[in-house]
């Protein structure tokens, strides 16, 4: 007797967790329209904000929606000064690889700034959005240097320094830079300005003459880049939403699907709203060579 409760118990918890199961699955698939199993594509939207000096969180979120089949396209918001070089660099191979490898077309939509390296990784785009007043380009390479030196001495205090050889210590905030140390990082600064400008010149077609004239450092407007052939259009964040949907063979009422948001701790919200506002501010004796708007 009891071996038939306890098998009518098991088909009865069975049938429970298959009912839950079921339930779970209905709600983790049912959309912010109240509609349940959508599976209407939609546009991917991915925010690219604030100073660069990460990639690789972005750029899994960026795989995710390029792998993801309901996603029909990818738009990215920008509104970043620029930040690191290499972190610069990585957005836009990973943008460039999906504009690359995958079906869906991926464009960007530039909002309040999206300079230097916020431009550089907007080249990997299919399509470039930029508002009449956006504030781009400033395509350059900037490193800084602080001096304490004269502070130094005039509270009495000095550093000594012992180096295996002489470029081991250039740019040391506790004495003058050499002429020779000054040589040395502008060869670093020329090189990675190259390199910036021969994506620029490869993705938007400008020749060696124009990009002398276009990349000394300066900031655009959306429209003075739109007339330097910067970007391919102007327009605000719905223009470039519904130029997507076209381009992607979808209704232009088409969901937009962001990424889920990575709980942040509360050093993390003091770190990154102080480094927006004072950029370096948590690491000034490090040196960082960047692809920034300098203020």
């Amino acid at each position: 007797m009891d071996n038939q409760y306890k098998k009518k118990n098991r088909i009865y918890g069975v049938a429970v967790i298959a009912v839950l199961a079921v339930l779970l699955l209905m709600v983790s698939r049912k959309e912010s329209s109240g509609k349940w199993f959508d599976n209407a594509k939609r546009i991917a939207v991915l925010p690219l904000e604030g100073e660069i000096s990460n990639s690789r969180n972005w750029i899994s979120s960026l795989k995710k929606f390029a792998e993801n089949d309901r996603m029909a396209g990818i738009l990215i918001p920008i509104n970043s000064p620029g930040g690191q070089v290499a972190p610069s660099q990585e957005l836009y191979h990973a943008i460039k690889h999906v504009r690359e490898t995958s079906d869906k077309p991926i464009f960007v939509s530039m909002s309040s700034v999206a300079a230097s390296g916020g431009y550089y990784a907007a080249l990997g785009a299919d399509s470039i959005f930029a508002n009449d007043g956006t504030l781009t380009g400033s395509i350059g390479v900037i490193m800084q240097f602080p001096i304490y030196s004269d502070l130094m001495e005039k509270v009495g205090v000095g550093m000594r320094t012992v180096k295996s050889q002489e470029f081991k210590d250039a740019g040391s905030p506790f004495r003058e830079m050499s002429a020779s140390e000054k040589a040395y990082f502008q060869s670093i600064i020329d090189d990675v300005y190259e390199q910036f400008t021969e994506v620029v010149s490869q993705e938007r077609g400008i020749d060696e003459i124009n990009m002398q004239v276009l990349g000394n450092g300066r900031v655009f407007t959306g429209r003075q880049a739109y007339h330097a052939g910067l970007v391919d259009a102007l327009g605000t964040f719905e223009d470039a939403r519904e130029a997507l949907c076209i381009k992607a063979g979808i209704p232009l009422d088409s969901q937009l699907q962001y990424p889920q948001e990575i709980r942040r701790s509360w050093w993390t919200i003091l770190k990154d709203d102080v480094s927006s506002a004072l950029p370096g501010w948590e690491s000034s004796s490090s040196i960082k060579l960047q692809y920034r708007i300098p203020y």
